[in-house]
């Protein structure tokens, strides 16, 4: 096939809800509001998928459904092949908007990995890896559901947690780990996520309060624009201390790095705005020698297949939170990736990353086609 000319680009917002809020310091989220893309060439599709969080991204799922009409209008005609080109006209047409960008992005790369014939790992030469394992997340709740949340999550044979955190005083959110810790003991690791909640004395004095409870690294410890005080909190912390909200693209990865203020990297394609950008981060990570851990929003398990995928291009990927869909109270996704035992993420050797929506799900709400 020489040419893969797009004709046609369906947009397709729906809500699914959560089983319960998901609470993190910026607040709850109670269902996922994600838009779907499908992208159709004469006799395939991609599809991809956004959630945007408006706290995170500063974009709502009616911005985004506005902004995928106007993006859509610009690839209508293009040859789909041409990935990085198409994602250069997205990024000159539409500053930011990273999680819409992401669902155009995923569904390129799903449409030419099944052009091809291949799954998307190997279009992305990768290869299949066997130490994919996800946590699971506990909310930002009462000390006492937060521990009622991680024995039970324990119990299901999750082998991390990751433990939402930003409170403050932060002496209370030590209290929580503490609590957690006398509950399931101290073999099984813990990630802490503070969401920007705590300023650097908050943060300092939560970290070294942390410092003997199996920590293996807080995220966004403080607010992401304070990169000065970010450097000293890292130089300081006996916990290492990953970047999310503070690296949403490569230049906020070279940015950090370069000023010593992150040792870790977590990306998320809905951050980055899809694969072609957090390829870009992950080998800026890569040739710093630093490792990358992996995670999402609110993502169905399409999302969350695209980003399994995506793990197995990169070794220096070592910590994986690809938990979101979990947290659903529908799955209405066909195909993708599965959990096995101690929740070991697989994905499958069908073209493309091997996830689609159910149609008669999709039929529940009102698309917007373009062509």
């Amino acid at each position: 096939m020489s040419q893969l000319i797009i004709r046609e680009i369906e947009i397709i917002p729906l809500q699914i809800p959560l089983h319960e809020p998901f609470v993190i310091s910026k607040g709850p989220l109670y269902h996922a509001s994600n838009t779907f893309i499908k992208i159709y060439v004469d006799d395939i599709y991609g599809i991809g998928e956004c959630c945007p969080f408006r706290t995170i991204h500063g974009e709502t799922q009616a911005g985004t459904v506005a902004a995928a009409q106007d993006l859509a209008n610009l690839l209508i005609g293009k040859d789909a092949r041409q990935i990085h080109l198409l994602m250069g006209i997205i990024d000159k047409s539409l500053a930011g908007n990273a999680s819409v960008k992401c669902a155009f992005d995923m569904a390129l790369y799903d449409l030419n990995a099944k052009s091809v014939n291949l799954p998307l790992y190997a279009y992305l030469n990768g290869h299949l890896r066997d130490d994919i394992y996800t946590d699971m997340t506990v909310s930002l709740l009462e000390e006492s559901k937060m521990v009622e949340k991680a024995k039970k999550f324990v119990a299901d044979g999750f082998p991390v947690l990751k433990v939402k955190l930003g409170d403050r005083p932060s002496s209370k959110d030590v209290k929580r780990i503490q609590s957690i810790r006398n509950a399931i003991g101290m073999d099984i690791p813990l990630r802490i996520d503070a969401n920007q909640g705590w300023n650097y004395l908050e943060a300092k004095r939560a970290l070294n309060g942390m410092k003997e409870m199996n920590i293996e690294h807080c995220e966004a410890p403080i607010f992401a624009e304070n990169i000065i005080d970010l450097r000293r909190l890292n130089q300081e912390s006996p916990i290492p201390i990953m970047g999310d909200e503070a690296i949403f693209s490569h230049k906020d990865a070279f940015k950090n790095l370069a000023e010593q203020s992150v040792n870790l990297i977590n990306i998320k394609l809905g951050k980055s705005g899809g694969i072609c950008h957090a390829m870009k981060i992950a080998s800026i990570a890569q040739a710093a020698g630093v490792y990358c851990q992996v995670g999402g929003f609110s993502e169905t398990r399409v999302g969350m297949s695209a980003l399994a995928h995506f793990c197995m291009v990169w070794d220096n990927i070592k910590y994986f939170d690809l938990d979101s869909c979990l947290m659903h109270a529908e799955n209405p996704v066909i195909g993708g990736l599965t959990y096995t035992k101690n929740w070991q993420v697989s994905v499958p050797d069908t073209p493309g990353h091997g996830a689609d929506m159910d149609i008669a799900f999709l039929r529940k709400w009102d698309k917007i086609t373009v062509n």
